[in-house]
């Protein structure tokens, strides 16, 4: 279960997300290094650069919904923290499990306001997005421990 070490910090994300609706580069930075750490001391050099590579796989596929808003810049380094235990597949899943779990809950909030008669159609609707985050490595991590 080497991939709960990351749990602490996504659950500092989730709290720092709904106390100010961002995530602090701090906390970001120290995910990262204990992933870092972590691959290092578990797989050694090839680890280590394992880990760099996957930390750039979200920055890359995400970079569009972030150019577009859809994502906030906090939120795509949280995905390269949660990255960084993760391989190649599970990472894909992680990220698609997140904005369909993401949209999901948008188009409810839509469809709510809309009934309350309350929805602006002009208007933006925020999200949490590191809720989903959160969700989506928890599931992860499960499908991990089943398969």
């Amino acid at each position: 279960m080497r991939c709960l070490i990351a749990l602490p910090v996504l659950l500092a994300a989730v709290i720092e997300d709904f106390r100010e609706y961002r995530i602090s580069n701090r906390l970001i930075a120290f995910g990262l290094l204990c992933g870092l750490v972590c691959r290092y001391v578990w797989e050694g050099a090839a680890g280590l650069i394992y880990g760099l590579v996957n930390i750039s796989i979200p920055v890359i596929l995400l970079y569009l919904l972030f150019q577009l808003r859809v994502l906030g810049a906090g939120d795509i380094k949280l995905f390269s923290v949660t990255a960084c235990y993760f391989s190649l597949r599970q990472i894909m899943g992680l990220i698609l499990t997140a904005l369909i779990a993401a949209a999901a809950a948008g188009v409810c909030k839509i469809l709510y306001r809309k009934c309350k008669g309350t929805y602006d159609w002009k208007a933006k609707t925020q999200i949490h997005f590191s809720i989903f985050i959160l969700t989506s490595y928890l599931i992860t991590i499960w499908r991990c421990t089943i398969a």
